[in-house]
């Protein structure tokens, strides 16, 4: 399939044979200019340093999951000559009066973008994206692309930096021991927060705190039990990490509250979204401070 653009009106035409009869999209897609890299850096290097709208990749946008924060869309490549000559079905009466005598079609000068396919899939080497312009972009990591009956490609999107929140893991920083753990814990963090109450994400983060606590400590710990976030805090302080030990200490604070007995016997308050903010921002900075970031 191609994108065909008619800069003069803004109408984007589709089809499988861009010299004839391609379609005009009734509603039109959102569009985005876009640059891929095998790590941010140079996704966004190649952004920035675009000169031409011609030199970079084209997203379309085809659907956006505001509460995961997930994108699908299909992304495509210009075409060397530009604009080109394409025989589109008419959208207008001017251009259907014109279609009868060209057999049924119209000519046209759009811009146009064939598909573009990602490289085979290998879960052992990132693809990183930047989506927009000089002006306002954004940085986003390809997490799969998944072939269509048509043949065409769709990619799934997660946001590299989580809203500001959670920082962006790097996984080679992580102890390979416990590295899926770890970054499984903390997914299920990023996955909970726009849809789950207080008391869940609490309970996430707990988890999350405790595997990165027991990733880093692990060789120097015999009898603790690696989910008791609070004896895992007690022995980063031990190691002279302080304030790791206060974040992971706050959160399991906070965890303890959702406990109705806990509440009964300290007359203390139910966990409310505040509360589950500050137990997201403690676990980011736990993740900040163990190096286990790309920043």
């Amino acid at each position: 399939m191609f994108l065909g653009i008619d800069k003069n009106i803004g109408t984007v035409y589709e089809g499988s044979n861009k010299y004839w009869g391609s379609r005009a999209l009734i509603t039109a897609p959102y569009l985005f200019d876009l640059q891929i890299g095998e790590t941010p850096e140079e996704a966004l290097n190649k952004l920035l340093k675009s000169t031409s709208e011609f030199d970079k990749l084209l997203f379309r946008e085809d659907s956006f999951d505001a509460i995961s924060i997930v994108r699908r869309g299909r992304i495509y490549i210009p075409e060397k000559q530009q604009p080109c000559q394409c025989r589109v079905f008419p959208v207008n009466e001017a251009e259907i009066n014109e279609a009868r005598s060209s057999n049924g079609v119209v000519k046209k000068d759009l811009y146009t973008y064939k598909e573009y396919r990602l490289p085979s899939w290998n879960p052992s080497k990132e693809t990183f994206a930047a989506i927009g312009s000089k002006a306002a972009y954004s940085m986003w990591r390809i997490v799969s692309n998944d072939r269509m009956y048509s043949s065409e490609e769709i990619v799934t999107m997660r946001p590299l930096y989580f809203i500001g929140v959670l920082p962006d893991l790097s996984p080679n920083k992580i102890p390979e021991t416990w590295r899926s753990q770890v970054l499984e814990s903390v997914q299920k963090v990023v996955d909970s927060m726009y849809k789950a109450n207080a008391d869940s994400i609490v309970e996430l983060c707990r988890h999350a705190a405790s595997a990165a606590l027991f990733a880093e400590f692990y060789k120097e710990i015999s009898k603790v039990n690696k989910k008791d976030l609070g004896e895992l805090a007690k022995i980063a302080e031990q190691k002279e990490r302080r304030i790791i030990a206060y974040c992971g200490k706050t959160i399991a604070d906070l965890h303890s509250r959702l406990k109705p007995n806990i509440q009964m016997h300290y007359a203390c308050r139910t966990v409310s979204d505040r509360d589950a903010e500050l137990a997201v921002q403690c676990l980011s900075f736990m993740l900040r401070d163990l190096g286990y970031t790309r920043s």
